[in-house]
């Protein structure tokens, strides 16, 4: 034991100093986690210093682990536990009354040289990063919200005490990285992975699985005028005025598997008690038979939504509002207002146990510093509303293991990511327009958006993947591109991200499109639930290997733990883009040499890209991805490959005399390369292939020829049979200056290219027969064929373009048998921003063809400009030339 003196607002205090020797670090189990980023760090406090050290660095303090402002003497005991990072622990006690105003950690000053930067938001600072040759220490109070400055890691208890009251003080816990060099913004991409394992290491995960939910609200039929609310109920179910709907959604989330359910209207806006409870509690019930949990909805700030303002309730309570540095109310309630903590409480914890609900989701955030001098809190106060809404957060988790707090729109970014201690699964917003990208459906275009708010949130806030919510809410029907044709796309694109999703809206999406649709996104959500569930060890794990979501952007995302996991790619982009990843510790493999690689969406098989008949560690595997699109791919120690084996198609294989029929099915006029593993010993004689056959004048060629063999392995490409219609348009001859590009340009700027969407097309059968012979028995690898390069181009300046190019239509609707609006076939031109496009002149064969533009529904200054290829063209070739002025 040591005595350290120190001063306290003119006080002199004595405390008592243990020193904890544990120098393993361990996550529970006295080891770390093969996966963690973090590495061990030592704390040595002396009398007037303190020494941090790991990865063999070594940074120095001077000055005190901590000092407190009180208005009296104050008696304290510290301890320091050493994990997988490091924790101090602060526990105060007085003999006197004494109000406790501020407790600093590390107040002094870090030794010369040493790299600071700290990671804030708008209401408080988060971390501080201490970089030192190339190890960076973290220091992080263990709550959401602390202020770091020359005063050190801060926080304002502002609490009474009374004699012989224990007041145990926000832990700080000390953490450490080896710094990689790739730098994100101003953090270091290992600082910003390792603070999210902090947050998810620091107190145990609510859910050990994912969590799927369904919000009930389609409130598109609102108006606000004269003091009243005009709203419908068409379509909208709510406990109050059209439970039917709600117990239709109930049956819908059974039946889809998804867990939670949250029905409006909210605790704060029943028109009644007694009805409406009754309603609750009959609803409940039947959400109990079907395996559903019930949850509530409450606007945390101003108690209900304006959209459910049945009485027209009014608060009367001003003294309630926070008040500005200027003395203004807000309008907003005070959290930390002893009055208004005190209602919140009583009413939402009393009500969500009353009717057994297992959720909440909290609406509306508004938390600003609060300089009222009535609240019971100091002036100019974040703390105390942070504090309150914590309080509020655990007393509703403690109303059952499953409850599941969902926060939405406000500012709850402002508190990431150390809320996520307490708010679990975190909504941030609505779904709402954000960067411009190109496209011709609002459901992609949403989705995109918030995978993007997912990874920079991630990035910049550091709150961990597996906390996210993606929404998939089909509020917005008005599409050029109908939902059913995008569904599978947006429906992965946030599950490649994090495993939990809400489907919002959804009775009413299905209930739209036709009912083959219809069954088939519900059997699609039940497969891919199902999958995450029976996955979710490693969706836990979520590394960003590819791109920033964007414009150009390759993406990859790896859900991979020790010796195996998936590979999660996507295109957003309305061209092409090829991307790569290696089979070694970026993706997370820290275990294992061999590797089998299957797709398991949107085929089933294993991929053409690895080497044959395994991938070994190391490998480099490169990954063409067409436009708008995703794909899975599970990798897996490699056991012994079943012979013979084909890659790259799913397939069946019969044996015939002397070899293989191999059977493919691929759309037609593709040409597909397939790997091919024949048992060792035997190797390919020759090969034929057709169409398998069908009446003979609807029979049409197909071929095949090996591109290259070794031994028992060979690939070999595959041309299926008819004409492959058009889809990427990247082949375009710009004037002036009569140049071929391949578009888009090297920048990604100005014209992207055309997309060609809802062109008709069928999948075609072939029949590969494969004849045999003996050959070396010895056994071999075939490597991967590498993909060329795509030559990018950049663009010639000019007011005026003119690019031309030609594509082949196979089949387009005639007669008049058009299958609607949303399915006519459209050519997409893709910009990477509408405002610089004054003007497009289009010609179709030489004949005009007016240029359209759609604006997005919730950002009308979001535009895409289509033509539509119905009516204006025929089968056969089609010449497009596009005049182009630029602003």
């Amino acid at each position: 034991m040591k005595q350290i003196t120190i001063f306290l607002l003119g006080v002199i205090v004595s405390l008592s100093v243990a020193r904890c020797t544990n120098d393993t670090p361990s996550g529970g189990d006295g080891s770390l986690d093969g996966s963690s980023i973090l590495i061990p760090v030592h704390v040595d406090v002396y009398s007037d210093k303190i020494q941090l050290s790991a990865g063999g660095q070594i940074i120095h303090f001077k000055g005190n682990l901590f000092r407190l402002e009180a208005d009296a003497s104050l008696e304290t005991k510290w301890e320091i536990e050493e994990k997988n990072f490091t924790v101090l622990s602060l526990d105060i006690t007085t003999k006197t009354p004494a109000l406790l105003k501020q407790v600093h950690w590390f107040p002094g000053e870090w030794e010369s040289g040493t790299g600071q930067a700290v990671q804030s938001t708008a209401l408080m600072d988060n971390v501080l990063f201490l970089r030192k040759g190339n190890v960076s220490f973290f220091l992080s109070l263990d709550f959401p919200y602390s202020e770091i400055n020359k005063d050190g890691i801060t926080y304002p208890p502002y609490v009474h005490l009374v004699p012989g009251q224990h007041y145990s003080s926000h832990t700080l816990s000390i953490g450490a990285c080896l710094l990689n060099g790739q730098r994100i913004g101003k953090f270091d991409r290992s600082e910003i992975e390792a603070v999210s394992e902090y947050i998810e290491s620091r107190f145990p995960p609510r859910f050990e699985r994912p969590v799927f939910l369904s919000t009930s609200i389609t409130n598109r039929m609102t108006d606000v005028r004269d003091g009243r609310i005009f709203y419908s109920m068409y379509d909208n179910p709510t406990l109050a005025l059209n439970p039917a709907l709600v117990e239709e959604d109930l049956q819908l989330c059974a039946k889809t598997g998804i867990e939670y359910y949250q029905v409006f209207e909210g605790v704060f806006d029943w028109p009644d008690g007694k009805k409406t409870g009754a309603t609750m509690q009959r609803l409940q019930k039947k959400a109990k038979t079907l395996g559903v949990r019930m949850g509530d909805y409450a606007n945390i700030q101003g108690l209900y939504c304006p959209h459910f303002n049945y009485g027209h309730r009014s608060l009367n309570h001003p003294e309630w509002f926070i008040i500005d540095k200027s003395g203004n109310p807000t309008g907003r309630e005070c959290l930390g207002c002893t009055g208004y903590e005190k209602m919140l409480h009583e009413n939402l914890v009393v009500h969500n146990r009353k009717f057994g609900l297992e959720m909440a989701c909290f609406d509306f955030l508004d938390i600003q510093p609060c300089y009222a001098t009535n609240h019971g809190h100091e002036p100019g106060d974040t703390y105390q509303q942070v504090l309150a809404l914590v309080h509020l957060m655990e007393e509703l988790n403690a109303l059952d293991p499953n409850y599941l707090i969902w926060s939405n729109s406000g500012n709850w970014l402002e508190l990431m990511p150390k809320l996520s201690w307490f708010n679990q699964n975190v909504y941030l917003t609505d779904p709402h327009p954000r960067e411009y990208a190109p496209h011709l459906n609002s459901l992609k275009f949403l989705g995109d958006g918030r995978r993007e708010q997912m990874v920079s949130v991630h990035e910049s806030h550091f709150v961990p993947y597996r906390a996210f919510s993606n929404c998939e809410y089909y509020l917005t029907p008005r599409s050029r591109l109908s939902d059913s044709k995008t569904f599978e796309y947006s429906f992965l694109q946030g599950l490649s991200v994090t495993p939990n999703i809400c489907l919002a809206e959804l009775r009413p999406f299905l209930n739209r499109i036709s009912r083959k649709d219809s069954e088939r996104c519900i059997e699609f959500m039940k497969h891919w639930l199902h999958f995450i569930r029976n996955h979710f060890k490693e969706w836990k794990h979520t590394y960003r290997v590819g791109d920033l979501p964007g414009i150009g952007a390759a993406e990859i995302y790896a859900h991979v733990l020790n010796d195996g996991g998936y590979i999660c790619l996507i295109n957003q982009n309305p061209f092409p883009r090829t991307t790569h990843f290696i089979l070694d510790q970026t993706i997370g493999l820290n275990r294992g040499r061999t590797y089998i690689l299957n797709e398991i969406y949107p085929h089933t098989c294993p991929i053409i890209e690895q080497s044959l008949p395994y991938a070994q560690r190391g490998d480099t595997i490169t990954c063409t991805m067409p436009a708008h699109s995703v794909r899975f791919i599970e990798i897996r120690p490699s056991p012994e490959v079943a012979c013979p084996a084909v890659y790259g198609l799913p397939s069946r294989i019969e044996k015939i005399n002397g070899g293989y029929r191999i059977l493919l099915r691929a759309p037609q006029g593709q040409k597909v390369q397939i790997g091919l593993a024949l048992p060792v010993g035997q190797t390919i004689d020759y090969i034929s292939a057709r169409q398998t056959p069908t009446v003979p004048m609807y029979s049409f060629q197909a071929g095949a020829r090996v591109v290259r063999q070794v031994n028992n392995l060979s690939r070999i490409e595959v041309q299926f049979p008819r004409e492959q219609p058009p889809r990427e348009l990247t082949a375009w001859n710009i004037s002036p200056g009569n140049i071929d590009v391949v578009l888009p340009a090297s920048d990604y700027k100005g014209f992207l290219g055309g997309l060609v969407h809802n062109a008709f097309t069928e999948d075609y059968e072939v029949q590969l027969d494969v004849h045999t012979k003996v050959t070396n028995p010895a056994e071999v690898r075939l490597p991967a064929i590498p993909v060329t390069p795509v030559p990018y181009h950049t663009l010639p300046a000019g007011k005026h373009t003119v690019y031309t190019t030609k594509f082949n239509l196979p089949f387009i609707e005639r007669y008049g048998f058009y299958p609607g609006y949303d399915d006519d076939m459209v050519l997409e031109l893709a910009f990477s921003n509408p405002k610089d496009v004054s003007k497009i002149e289009a010609y179709i064969n030489g004949a005009p063809v007016a240029v359209q533009r759609y604006s997005n529904p919730q950002c009308n200054e979001f535009k895409t400009f289509f033509i539509e290829l119905t009516n204006n063209a025929n089968p056969g070739i089609v010449d497009l030339k596009l005049d182009i002025f630029s602003e």
